[in-house]
């Protein structure tokens, strides 16, 4: 089978970055001396529940070309969190002769060994179950936290969560974001700020989307 390889990642809540997951494909590739040609990125609003996610598709429509005889990921988990899913990929993978590496596991996965089968099966409903609870129980944390009128969720560019960890406060680039604020009143394109502050344009467009929460700090000074 060809040494040629491709990968996939997916934006992790264990704080892996997408960039470090990448550089994780990229040097296992290079030590296991795979030809790697190609990253699938599917960035940080993709559930690894669902088969639908644009650039899991393309990854596998890739695979069934014939064309890559190797596969990396960081770990299983983000090619797949549901645990049926992931087993069919295992078994589909290994019957058109594709390898599944695990930068994880520090090797591919092996299907010929005893009993590998059942270690995937169970290690892969653990990993289902515990995302599940852990959703759960964000959720749950989540409808407790509205109910008690704090904010939730990450904190917007500009803003941290106060020392109680209750309510988003300014932070060091507050004053950034209210000249964002300030150059869009003015008529200034998204280019153009990204230009003049720094700030790209995805972050100031979502600046501009919150003004109202950022004036009114703003307006209270």
């Amino acid at each position: 089978m060809s040494d040629t390889a491709i990968g996939y990642i997916r934006l992790s809540q264990d704080g892996k970055s997408l960039e470090r997951q990448r550089r994780n494909v990229e040097e296992y590739a290079d030590t296991k001396g795979l030809e790697l040609v190609r990253v699938y990125d599917e960035g940080g609003h993709a559930s690894g529940f669902t088969e639908d996610r644009e650039k899991y598709q393309a990854l596998m429509e890739h695979v069934n070309t014939a064309e890559v005889g190797e596969v990396i990921v960081p770990n299983l988990s983000r090619l797949s969190r549901d645990r049926k899913e992931r087993l069919r990929l295992l078994l589909e993978f290994d019957a058109v002769g594709v390898d599944l590496h695990s930068h994880e596991l520090g090797r591919a996965v092996d299907l010929s060994e005893d009993w590998a089968l059942v270690h995937q099966s169970i290690r892969a409903t653990a990993d289902d179950i515990e995302k599940r609870k852990e959703i759960n129980r964000s959720k749950r944390a989540t409808k407790e936290r509205i109910e008690s009128g704090f904010d939730h969720g990450r904190p917007p560019f500009g803003l941290r969560f106060d020392a109680a960890g209750e309510y988003w406060v300014p932070d060091e680039d507050f004053e950034d974001a209210i000249e964002v604020i300030m150059h869009r009143r003015s008529g200034l394109s998204w280019r153009k700020i990204a230009h003049k502050t720094g700030i790209n344009k995805d972050t100031a467009r979502r600046v501009w989307q919150r003004r109202e929460k950022y004036l009114e700090f703003h307006n209270s000074v």
